[in-house]
């Protein structure tokens, strides 16, 4: 009995170790890493909440410098008043200059920080400061940060050059035997400087906008190149790692008008020998836009569309495995199924990125038209 009164008055008045009172927590929700002149510059978007006036949440952006990750958060900590809070986090933008020197202590500092959930989105700033990007703010969102990781979220479901983000993915690739990652980038349009008023949300035409680009291609923990949209879109296909897409394919005998073809389903399989991957992908389409004058009904035509649709979806495969073996990095993890199926003859590669350019590669594709659209005849050209 003493022992149950004992534990009941030390539940009633003990908190929780790591209890914070919210109201002297500064919560961070997206964080920019940029890089130079041997410094980190570490920027964090802090949420302020809303007033019953506003429509808008607030936010602020402080920055600070230092010699690691660490002592710049620490730096912005001085003129803060009250306790950064980063395990709510959502997203994580780092410098295109930082990644070519290698992220090691970027992961060091993101793995060992106690608060740091790990379960955030991570993006390669293209062509401009990761501080620049982070401090555009889009009329459709209340946080530069929501805005981008919706549109990550939206785009890659609808667009075959996005892929998943998540810093888990990414970092467990680096781990991984026989795969290096990729990762989506972004770009700054406009002038920042217009596109970080707050004035901008109030506008119907915005001065400054952030957009996703085309996928960043590692070597390890290093940003080696960056692929074009149709390198992006095959990687994606051959990671599997597609939602849908859409292509257009000429008509016949004219050039100038297109076939607009969405694809669903989507299937891979890669079947594996110690030195050749067979890729077999499956998937299904729909005609979204015609035209031109085609008569649906007619199987020549309806073949032709196949054939020309597999024979661009193959194009992207194969220039993206082109580019991979020109920068010599398995991103497509062929090394990891051989080193699963194959673990001795695997150990005994001692440069899996080099024996990845003697690798036999043949894609396969299997492509069925299931809807022609709710027009049944001839169509287009009206």
């Amino acid at each position: 009995m003493k022992k149950i009164i004992l534990i009941i008055f030390i539940l009633l008045t003990s908190g929780c170790w790591n209890y914070r009172e919210l109201n002297n927590s500064a919560i961070a929700t997206a964080m920019s890493i940029d890089y130079s002149n041997n410094e980190y510059e570490v920027s964090l978007l802090f949420a302020t909440g809303k007033t019953k006036e506003e429509t808008k949440s607030e936010i602020t952006i402080q920055s600070a410098k230092g010699k690691t990750i660490y002592e710049a958060i620490k730096n912005i900590s001085l003129s803060t008043p009250k306790d950064i809070y980063i395990s709510h986090l959502s997203l994580v933008i780092i410098s295109s200059d930082k990644e070519k020197n290698g992220l090691n202590k970027v992961f060091d500092y993101l793995l060992r920080e106690p608060q740091s959930h790990q379960n955030f989105d991570i993006l390669i700033a293209k062509e401009d400061s990761a501080k620049n990007i982070l401090s555009v703010i889009n009329p459709l969102a209340d946080y530069p940060s929501q805005n981008i990781v919706s549109t990550i979220k939206i785009t890659e479901q609808t667009q075959a050059r996005i892929t998943n983000s998540s810093f888990n993915k990414f970092i467990s690739k680096i781990l991984d035997k026989g795969i290096n990652p990729v990762s989506n980038s972004i770009t700054l349009i406009g002038d920042n400087k217009v596109g970080s008023k707050k004035e901008q949300q109030e506008n119907s035409t915005t001065e400054a906008h952030t957009k996703l680009d085309t996928l960043g291609i590692f070597k390890e923990d290093k940003l080696i190149t960056w692929a074009n949209n149709e390198e992006s879109i095959g990687i994606n296909m051959l990671l599997g790692d597609i939602d849908s897409l859409y292509l257009t394919i000429p008509c016949i005998n004219n050039n100038d008008n297109n076939i607009v073809i969405t694809t669903s389903n989507y299937k891979i399989k890669n079947i594996t020998s110690k030195k050749k991957i067979d890729v077999v992908i499956k998937l299904d389409g729909t005609l979204n836009e015609v035209c031109c004058g085609i008569d649906l009904e007619n199987k020549e035509v309806i073949e032709y569309i196949k054939k020309e649709t597999i024979k661009k979806l193959k194009s992207y495969t194969y220039k993206a495995i082109r580019k991979a073996r020109n920068y010599e990095t398995d991103i497509f993890g062929y090394g990891n199924l051989i080193y699963k199926k194959y673990p001795r003859y695997y150990k005994k590669i001692n440069n899996w990125d080099k024996e990845f350019l003697k690798l036999d590669i043949n894609v396969n594709i299997d492509f069925n038209l299931n809807n022609r659209g709710s027009t049944e005849y001839t169509i287009g050209g009206i």
